[in-house]
Parts: structure tokens; sequence; C-alpha cells
């Protein structure tokens, strides 16, 4: 897991670098791209109490890539949501409680086509960026006990983190589809703690 964090530290200061570099070319016209993605490693759909475990990301980008160029230069827009999900913290009073979790980022970044082979092309992505994460804690029946008001919270906050990922893109025509694996870490202080969406999605 260590190593896997080292390798988003190292592709986010490396790749955008490289892309400044890169596109000495004049680029070409941006394109814009839409995409929606699960995190494999937050999904539980029989949960004991109500509701599902599930986090689902969306992202907006607009890229630029010059001719002939392995190197594409990106700014995105992320929102994510988890899922509301229920516990109850004293089954002597049927109490329920909902937990919700929602993220937001605005990050900038470049990808590095790895090699081309026929409509098929692998890539590195990676990037920086601020995040905003919001968490809430609260009665779903509007109903508390006064000994269970601690567990009432409301917590948000901006940070700045890192992001990074492999992917496949496949080219249809005038557009691209791709599938792709990313990290994003909302804190580069704690790269342990983010979400990791598996994204699919469409470049036009």
């Amino acid at each position: 897991m260590h190593i896997r964090y080292v390798v988003v530290s190292a592709l986010a200061a490396v790749l955008p670098l490289a892309s400044i570099a890169g596109q000495s070319i004049t680029p070409e016209p941006g394109r814009w791209s839409l995409s929606l993605g699960l995190d494999p490693t937050h999904l539980d759909l029989n949960t004991r109490d109500p509701g599902v475990e599930a986090r689902m990301v969306a992202n907006l980008t607009r890229s630029w890539q010059s001719a002939n160029s392995p190197l594409t230069r990106h700014i995105s827009l992320l929102i994510g949501r988890d899922a509301p999900s229920q516990f109850q913290p004293d089954q002597t009073c049927g109490c329920w409680w909902r937990v919700s979790n929602s993220y937001y980022g605005l990050t900038a970044g470049a990808s590095y086509d790895l090699f081309r082979a026929s409509r098929f092309t692998p890539y590195l992505k990676a990037g920086t960026g601020v995040y905003y994460t919001r968490q809430s804690t609260e009665p779903a029946n509007n109903q508390v006990l006064v000994s269970q008001l601690p567990l009432m919270s409301y917590r948000s906050g901006f940070s700045l983190g890192a992001n990074g990922g492999l992917g496949l893109k496949v080219r249809i025509g005038s557009h691209e589809f791709f599938v792709e694996e990313m990290l994003h870490a909302f804190d580069v202080r704690r790269l342990d703690k983010g979400i990791y969406p598996l994204n699919f999605g469409l470049r036009f």
C-alpha cells in the first residue's frame, strides 16, 4: 500500500511539469470528457443496517493535447457522494442515525500515453488540486434522546490533495472511450485517506 502512495506522489509532481515542458507545440483545441465512477473498495449491497454501502463520483474534464504528443494537460471538476447509510446506536430506543459523505475537487494535471497499439492506448495520469469534503451524522427521523446528542456532528473542510492512476482509452471515430482506476488523496500529508474510483467515460 505504501508503494502506491509513493507512486501517486511522484506522478503528481512529475507529470504536470513534464506536460508544461512538452507542450511547446501549439496544442489542439480543448476537448471535453465526462465520466462516472464507483469505488470498488467501498461497495457492499448487503449491509446489515438499512441502506447500501456505495461511493460514486462524476468527473467533468477539459483537456488539451498537441498533435503526435504523448502528453495531455487537463483540468477536472470532481463531485462524489456516498450512498446514505444508517445505524442504530441503541436498540432499546428505536432511534436511527444517518451518515452522509460528499466530496468535491478541482484539480489540474497531465496524462502520458505509454504507447499506442491500434485503437488502444494505455496511459498514466496524475495531478494536484483543492478538495472539499463534508460529513454529517444526524437523526434519520428527527427523533433523538438527549444522551445521544453528542453523536450529531457536521464536519467539512478544504485541503490540498493529489491524484494518480492508470487508464486505457479506445478511439471510436472522433470520440474516445476510456476506463481508468484512480486514487484521489484528499490531503498530501495523509495519502492513505481518499477514494479509489473506477471511472468509465467518453471524451468528445
